[in-house]
């Protein structure tokens, strides 16, 4: 008879996997300019004083401990919302640091009170996944890190490999920098806007930059966005154990959420990454977009909403008890301020149970809960403000949206825009084909066909100056994949078929034309979608054939056909990683044109390090160069000064999107509505004088002035009447003379 291993050799192989995926992050970290030492104390506090509260809450709501790797999961979600909410009033009281109660206190809590040490110590009796279904999820945890490459080799931490950004991320440095110093949060780079935003992770990167003395762009560029896309990949898988009951069709959801994506059966490729969710982002020569990175807003978000609906599953079959309605609603609360598309979704699903199982009792309480969350968010977060979205459908498509990536402009002609959503619904059917197999609808299952039944039409129906209406299918998207493979079984025939689709999709790309049709015709757009239908009719027929009608046989085939001719696109995204970073380099890629000018990050650093925090900047840089116009999106200066500026930028504000909202424009391009503050501010850059300094310091209180002398003329007598102070590259601060 064999003896047991010992229990040592147990644990060692149980957490085996983390530990090498552990040791490849920091390897890949390090390569791209972050410090061993830098990414030991950042999972360190992550460990120890987000993740560890955030565990001991939720065994203590939840029931009791479970399998470690869960409760650590949720425990960090947990965490993360205890942490933003104690920084939060910790910020408003002057003390940021004091952010350490949480972890401190909760555990002081834990080891005092004997009833409570029970969730120090883990459970004998809970059920662990086969060793090979860790292995798989951590494969699938390190390919968020692979993927993350992309991001890493072209947003460098210093110039000028960080002078190529997209908008977005110098949108949110600076506001990580307003939450470092200042509680409630206002628009940093202009004064007078209010933030009517989903902020919840710019306290989240502000806190861990207090404690760990980390710069911002560090942990906004390097390391907060990995353990939260690590963890949403576990959980995601974990959320379909609970629902699908069974480890390998949720190894199997959590694939589809990161690599079952729209298929792109064309040979040219434009906007080529800025397609389809779970790893969206395009290049278009001018910069790199990758939401899971630049829109740290929705990867926070969406690591917040999977332990909500662990929770409602509970919820759902009325065997909750009170503590685990509480942890809905802390739950629900960290949702609230973290990405708002998602509580619409959550009540859309509800209301869906609701109308199905009239008067489900715990859907309607459930339902109840979110909905007062949605008017606490829009009341209290964004002040009853749309952020320019609006009723407009087809406007996704129109620009060029997701689920289709066929860099084919419709404009508005009817027809076309039409046909461009048709092609978009045949995408959104092959990455969730297998929803048509699902027999049995349980009340959680019935919930997230609603989550993605409304994220379709929200997509379909609504339009932003920014195209956040996106948001909303790829916030439903992992709930889609859940349900898709909830009907699914034969996974030989499933596996074979994908293959073979992943080599007639390739095959179709290669008769297809390589450049987009610029005359308006539709023809290339249809052939390769008419082949692809062809070719599942002609496996439909096949499958007829005596030997293989076999129950479901085609019907797997056909569904695996689909997944192929989708996994594909993941497929061509990783070769493409490796192509171009074998060509450009693996880091440090410099391109054009240049957003943020030479000196910018030192001179900011220096700023911030001599001034107040409540000091008020003014600037010359106003406007990014984009496709031959001045854009409003310059918000470097904010970023990395860390200080409000009079006016840098003006969009993304709420007034900049109603006025886009309102004339039909990009958000960009908006003018700025008080042209008086403008004209003042930039007076004393371009010709400076005692009365013009003066109306700056006293009228609007400007104690310093940032100049870039790239963007405009610059005044040499501007040192007459300021004090010159610091100079890095183009950029120089000056002190304004006290009255």
């Amino acid at each position: 008879m064999n003896a047991a291993p010992p229990r040592a050799v147990v644990v060692a192989g149980r957490f085996a996997g983390p530990a090498l995926l552990l040791v490849a992050t920091f390897a890949v970290l390090w390569f791209y300019r972050v410090p061993p030492l830098s990414t030991a104390i950042f999972v360190l506090y992550l460990a120890l004083g987000v993740t560890l509260p955030g565990t001991l809450w939720w065994r203590l709501l939840r029931g009791g401990p479970g399998w470690l790797v869960a409760d650590a999961a949720s425990g960090l979600v947990v965490g993360y919302i205890g942490e933003v909410f104690c920084y939060v009033l910790a910020r408003l009281i002057g003390a940021p640091l004091l952010v350490l109660v949480f972890p401190l206190g909760t555990v002081a809590l834990f080891a005092a009170v004997p009833a409570l040490r029970r969730h120090l110590r883990g459970a004998s009796d809970v059920e662990h996944p086969p060793a090979a279904w860790r292995w798989i999820m951590t494969g699938l945890a390190g390919l968020t890190l692979v993927w993350s490459i992309k991001f890493f080799r072209v947003y460098g931490l210093s110039y000028p490999s960080n002078a190529s950004p997209d908008t977005d991320s110098p949108f949110h440095l600076a506001l990580v920098g307003e939450a470092k110093h200042h509680m409630p949060l206002t628009i940093p780079w202009i004064q007078g806007e209010p933030l009517l935003y989903h902020w919840f992770v710019y306290p989240e990167l502000a806190s861990t930059s207090w404690v760990t003395g980390i710069e911002p762009n560090v942990l906004l560029l390097r390391l907060s966005l990995l353990p939260m896309l690590m963890a949403f990949t576990v959980l995601v898988a974990l959320l379909a154990r609970r629902v699908l009951r069974d480890w390998w069709k949720a190894a199997a959801a959590s694939a589809t959420t990161l690599l079952v994506l729209a298929p792109n059966p064309y040979q040219w490729q434009v906007n080529a990454f800025y397609r389809d969710l779970a790893f969206s982002g395009f290049d278009d020569g001018a910069y790199l977009r990758q939401t899971t990175w630049t829109g740290p807003t929705q990867t926070f978000g969406a690591l917040l909403f999977v332990p909500v609906m662990l929770v409602l599953v509970d919820l759902l079959q009325g065997k909750a008890t009170r503590r685990q309605w509480v942890l809905f609603a802390v739950l629900l609360a960290g949702v609230t301020g973290g990405k708002a598309t998602y509580l619409p979704l959550l009540a859309a699903g509800l209301a869906l149970l609701v109308l199905v199982r009239r008067w489900h009792r715990q859907a309607l309480l459930a339902l109840a809960f979110v909905l007062t969350a949605i008017v606490i968010a829009q009341l209290v977060l964004f002040g009853a403000s749309s952020q320019g979205t609006r009723l407009a459908p087809l406007t996704d498509v129109a620009t060029g949206g997701i689920g289709v990536t066929t860099g084919f402009s419709a404009g508005r002609v009817w027809w076309k825009l039409l046909l461009l959503a048709v092609l978009t619904l045949l995408c959104w059917a092959a990455m969730w084909s297998g929803v048509a197999l699902v027999r049995s609808w349980d009340a959680a299952m019935i919930v997230m066909l609603g989550i993605g039944i409304a994220g379709m039409a929200a997509t379909m129906l609504l339009g932003q100056d920014g195209d956040s209406q996106r948001y909303f299918l790829e916030s439903a998207r992992p709930y889609l994949c859940i349900l898709a493979v909830a009907g699914l079984s034969r996974w030989r025939v499933l596996l074979l078929s994908a293959a073979a689709g992943v080599v007639i999709i390739q095959l179709v790309q290669s008769v297809g034309r390589h450049d987009i049709p610029r005359d308006g015709s539709v023809v290339p757009l249809v052939v390769p979608y008419v082949l692809l239908g062809a070719l599942l009719v002609g496996a439909l027929l096949i499958s007829k054939y005596p030997p293989l009608r076999n129950g479901y046989f085609g019907y797997f085939m056909i569904l695996g056909l689909l997944a192929g001719f989708c996994v594909n696109t993941s497929v061509q995204h990783f070769v493409l990683i490796a192509q171009e970073s074998r060509q450009g380099g693996l880091r440090d890629v410099v391109r054009s044109p240049r957003y943020v000018s030479a000196g910018t990050l030192e001179a900011g650093r220096w700023l911030r390090d001599h001034s107040s925090a409540d000091d008020l900047v003014a600037t010359n840089a106003h406007c990014l160069t984009y496709q031959g116009r001045c854009s409003n999106l310059h918000f470097s200066m904010t970023a990395y000064s860390e200080r409000r500026m009079l006016v840098e930028g003006w969009g993304f504000t709420t007034t900049a999107h109603d006025r886009a909202a309102a004339t039909g424009d990009w958000v960009g391009a908006v003018p700025y509505w008080k042209p008086e503050v403008l004209a003042a501010n930039d007076a004393v850059f371009a010709d400076p004088s005692a009365a013009n300094v003066d109306i700056l310091r006293n009228r609007y209180r400007v104690r310093w002035l940032f100049v870039d002398e790239t963007q405009s003329s610059v005044s040499p007598r501007l040192a007459t009447f300021a004090k010159f102070r610091f100079r890095a590259g183009v950029c120089v601060v000056y002190e304004l003379p006290r009255p």
